[in-house]
């Protein structure tokens, strides 16, 4: 993505409903991507004591891994939505579902009763949870986890050696920093994805906010005297109306005058801003449809404008034309891909200047002419050219202006 190079006099289209929405729709879809894959994590936490289960010995102990599974499934939960917030910008949790989770835990662990199968729920835990609350919150709990099996193996009878212990708890600390890693990069990537979109948003506004403050900058410094001077003599003519008619009358008479000055400066000023340069408005809307996210390509313009037979202002409803389409494609399409084509054509009238401004993403309000469109079509009208806009069939948009010179 690249800021315009030039805008000149040009306005800049602004983004609207269209371009949020297909941002919208790419965000909610990567968001359910990081929820599943968070969501395998959450099974897997789930479904440990199943384990117990698997391998429990008499008939009657599978009452514990059974409760186990019972309190693991909300713990998977609170996980999840731990996550979910983390995801959607809370860096502090809420202390509801940390602790709730935490209290989930402690319970699941001490129903199952293996050892073992501890370390592998707390690293599970662990490899999710570390990233839901702040560091000096997270600190004290992976201490207090990892401390935690070492309760279990000094109280109960686990009937295995002191040193599988501690090489299945060196394996389980390894297991939970494996699955932290790729916790930490799903939630990174997302995080990466959010400044992304929100920093294309960001200069496509500055665009506009620019242009609004230059626009806004050339009408004070062109009518800021004027209209001093229109308050200052319209209340001094009266005052004079009683005392001094003809004064008041002279005054009126100028006032006359510097309104008729001042409507000849708006004017001015308006026909400077419609008076468009192609090549610069070229310019600006690649710009901004690149900062926006969509590719753009420009083909025959530098043979247009090297073209010595082509007066410089025929090219100004063509650029019209590409300002228009500019708008369109930022305001109602989903495009990735822009072209914008120039050519010149012979015909049995003569020579024409033709645009044509495809783009790969038609969106729903694309194939009505609205005002600015039809405001176009009247224009092109008036100088003898025409113009057609119509959905393609590979599901983008056309837009076709044809110049006669």
């Amino acid at each position: 993505m690249t800021f315009p190079r030039r805008r000149g006099d040009v306005s800049v289209p602004s983004p609207s409903d269209g371009r949020h929405g297909r941002h919208d729709r790419t965000m909610r879809f990567a968001r359910l991507i990081i929820m599943l894959t968070l969501g395998t994590l959450a099974m897997l936490l789930a479904g440990i004591p199943l384990f117990g289960i698997v391998f429990a010995g008499p008939v009657h102990d599978t009452w514990r891994p059974l409760a186990a599974l019972g309190t693991s499934v909300p713990l998977a939960v609170l996980v999840l939505l731990l996550m979910r917030d983390r995801i959607d910008g809370r860096r502090n949790p809420d202390p509801r579902l940390y602790w709730g989770s935490l209290a989930l835990l402690a319970a699941t662990s001490v129903l199952i009763q293996d050892v073992m199968l501890t370390m592998a729920l707390y690293a599970s835990w662990w490899s999710v949870g570390v990233f839901a609350a702040p560091r000096r919150r997270g600190i004290p709990v992976t201490l207090a986890l990892l401390a935690a099996p070492w309760a279990f193996v000094l109280v109960g009878e686990t009937g295995l050696p002191l040193i599988v212990h501690l090489l299945f708890w060196i394996g389980a600390i390894m297991w939970a920093l494996l699955m932290a890693s790729g916790s930490m990069a799903t939630i990174w990537l997302w995080d990466i994805a959010i400044q992304a979109v929100e920093g294309q948003e960001a200069r496509a506004r500055l665009a506009v906010t620019e242009e609004r403050l230059r626009f806004a900058r050339d009408m004070h410094d062109l009518l800021g005297h004027s209209l001093s001077a229109l308050a200052v003599k319209a209340e001094l003519a009266g005052r004079l109306v009683d005392r001094a008619p003809e004064r008041a009358e002279k005054e009126l008479r100028e006032v006359h005058d510097l309104a008729r000055e001042a409507l000849g400066q708006v004017r001015t000023a308006v026909s400077g801003y419609r008076d468009l340069d192609l090549a610069e408005e070229v310019a600006s809307v690649r710009g901004v449809l690149e900062t926006a996210g969509t590719r753009v390509e420009v083909t025959g313009l530098a043979d247009l404008l090297a073209d010595l037979e082509v007066p410089g202002e025929a090219t100004a409803p063509i650029a019209w034309v590409v300002r228009e389409g500019g708008t369109n494609v930022l305001r109602h399409s989903e495009a990735t891909h822009c072209r914008i084509d120039f050519s010149l054509v012979r015909g049995e009238g003569g020579r024409a200047l033709v645009v044509e401004m495809s783009n790969d993403g038609a969106g729903e309000g694309n194939g009505d002419k609205g005002n600015g469109l039809n405001g176009l079509s009247e224009r092109l009208s008036a100088v003898g050219g025409g113009l057609t806009a119509a959905r393609t069939r590979e599901g983008g948009f056309l837009l076709r202006a044809v110049l006669p010179l």
